[in-house]
């Protein structure tokens, strides 16, 4: 008879491991066995003729078979580790035992070791996303735009939540196994990833290039002669740097697909960076008016 398996696709955050250990039991008691845990997704078999009581450890090991056999010396199974240091163990069940003998730890120092662990991780981890945030954050003071705004959203929402649980692992008192759900931990990394996601599609889609035209003399004067086109996908702040120089003064204009100017300077020598315009979507141009020789820069980002 073939073996009957399944695969839950639930999410845990590191500081509610307590609760991935209650649906562990659960599943168990009902015929579900663990074979191999994961970080969004486990792996079960129907074996409805045993029970166990699983427990879980985080921590790096650097000799692997003394860890596993230290366990076993203790009556723990060994079922398997993620890549990113959580280890699963089992033990079967007998009612006959008290609640104590299903503790993978039997000291309080124990537990706060496993649980320094992870937070000492999420701790540096944070630390960096917090610097993320910042740089991003100083980067929409000086250019506000759509993709700017979301990493910094998606960064420090990551760093608070991080900065959250390594308190929760530290606090001796706190009870991790219903602080939050698996279904705030799918929002929350929903939240992630979309954002993140949107951030990148938003900055791809706007609009790059440079355009330098310059020509050391012009036979006759020419005006809104067209140089560049170029879309705008949705309405947000762009910048542009922009220099030009003539013996005369030249202008220099961006129009939109109606032929009205949304930026228009006239100088004979002109430069500036960072020039801030709100544009909605549409097709835009870049035009030149000029009467003698010129060297012109647009950057436009």
């Amino acid at each position: 008879m073939a073996r009957e398996y399944k695969t839950s696709f639930k999410a845990y955050a590191a500081w509610n491991y307590e609760k991935e250990i209650e649906d562990l039991n659960e599943a168990s008691e009902k015929g579900w066995q663990l074979i191999k845990g994961g970080c969004f997704s486990t792996r079960f078999v129907k074996e409805p003729g045993v029970r166990y009581r699983y427990q879980l450890d985080y921590r790096r090991i650097e000799d692997m078979g003394r860890y596993i056999e230290t366990f076993q010396e203790q009556g723990w199974e060994y079922v398997n580790s993620t890549f990113n240091g959580w280890h699963y163990f089992r033990k079967l069940y007998d009612p006959a035992l008290p609640e104590e003998a299903y503790e993978i730890f039997t000291d309080r120092e124990s537990m706060k070791e496993m649980n320094g662990c992870w937070a000492r991780l999420a701790l540096g981890i944070g630390i960096i996303l917090a610097l993320f945030a910042v740089f991003y954050a100083v980067r929409m003071i000086s250019r506000p735009n759509l993709p700017t705004l979301l990493y910094v959203l998606v960064f420090a929402i990551e760093c608070v939540v991080l900065l959250r649980g390594c308190a929760i692992m530290r606090s001796e008192s706190a009870s991790r196994s219903r602080r939050g759900s698996s279904t705030f931990l799918a929002i929350f990394f929903a939240v992630i990833i979309l954002g993140a996601a949107a951030g990148v599609t938003l900055f791809s889609m706007r609009p790059h290039f440079t355009t330098s035209p310059q020509a050391a003399s012009i036979d006759q004067p020419f005006e809104d002669e067209r140089q560049m086109s170029f879309e705008i996908r949705y309405p947000d702040s762009y910048y542009f740097d922009l220099e030009m120089e003539s013996a005369e003064p030249m202008t220099f204009r961006i129009v939109n697909e109606d032929g009205a100017p949304v930026y228009e300077v006239s100088q004979a020598k002109f430069s500036e960076e960072s020039i801030r315009l709100r544009l909605p979507a549409g097709q835009y141009q870049i035009c030149l008016s000029c009467s003698t020789g010129f060297r012109m820069n647009c950057e436009f980002e």
